[in-house]
């Protein structure tokens, strides 16, 4: 049996929207799953809700639990409205985009390979059309980002009397870096679309987890040492 068809036997999809007590409505995505014993509840990068359930539970289950989840969805989603950095999809006049913090217009110009450039404060999208956007932003992304992590890890590890194996780079979905056991650190490339305080929190924190592995009060006591008010920072974080 293949493992796309063992994927589609152990879980099922369906959609539905919830209508707010104000009256707006959520894109939810209900996903039954064998194995899975508990109701969880997460807010998508598109702003759509998932809620995973275990096979058993039924839909009007699944609405009932995102009716009494509703306060702390909203309240999530203001969360994300205001701190969040976003792509756009695709290319359309006025659009914007982010990079260290600051939101710029980008223009486009016609041509036969995609790519993004920033020079003088001003960004030019390139492409055989509008809808690659994404995938030059992304690749401008990870460009910028090994110009800028490596080096600012270097900086903080002089700082902090620690040094990691390895500096490496990839787009996550759900995390901004990771430190494995080894000493190898990774970032998120996109990182590099939020202001330089948030970057250097980010290598700041992957950077104590070499001296301290878990995340108990000795952590924190380290990350604060070079930045105090961490805690601010990290729910801007989104």
């Amino acid at each position: 049996m293949g493992a796309s068809k063992r994927r589609r036997e152990l879980s099922a999809e369906a959609l539905f929207d919830h209508r707010c007590s104000d009256g707006t409505l959520l894109p939810c995505r209900h996903l039954r799953r064998h194995g899975v014993k508990n109701l969880t509840l997460r807010i998508r990068d598109d702003g759509s809700i998932q809620i995973t359930t275990p096979w058993h539970c039924s839909a009007k289950e699944a609405e009932r639990f995102v009716s009494a989840k509703e306060g702390w969805i909203r309240k999530r989603l203001n969360h994300r409205d205001r701190y969040a950095r976003p792509l756009p999809d695709r290319y359309e006049p006025g659009c914007r985009i982010w990079y260290l913090g600051e939101a710029y217009e980008i223009d486009y110009r016609h041509a036969v390979r995609s790519r993004v450039d920033f020079s003088e404060g001003r960004f030019l999208f390139y492409g055989p059309d509008t809808e690659t956007l994404s995938v030059a932003l992304e690749r401008f992304y990870r460009r910028q980002a090994w110009k800028i992590l490596p080096q600012r890890a270097a900086l903080w590890s002089q700082r902090m009397g620690v040094s990691a194996k390895e500096v490496r780079l990839r787009r996550y979905k759900s995390r901004w870096g990771s430190c494995r056991s080894d000493g190898v650190i990774t970032f998120n490339t996109a990182l590099v679309r939020y202001e330089m305080r948030l970057v250097d929190y980010v290598v700041i924190h992957e950077l104590a987890h070499l001296r301290h592995r878990d995340h108990q009060k000795a952590f924190w006591a380290f990350v604060e040492r070079f930045e105090p008010d961490y805690r601010t920072i990290r729910k801007m974080l989104v």
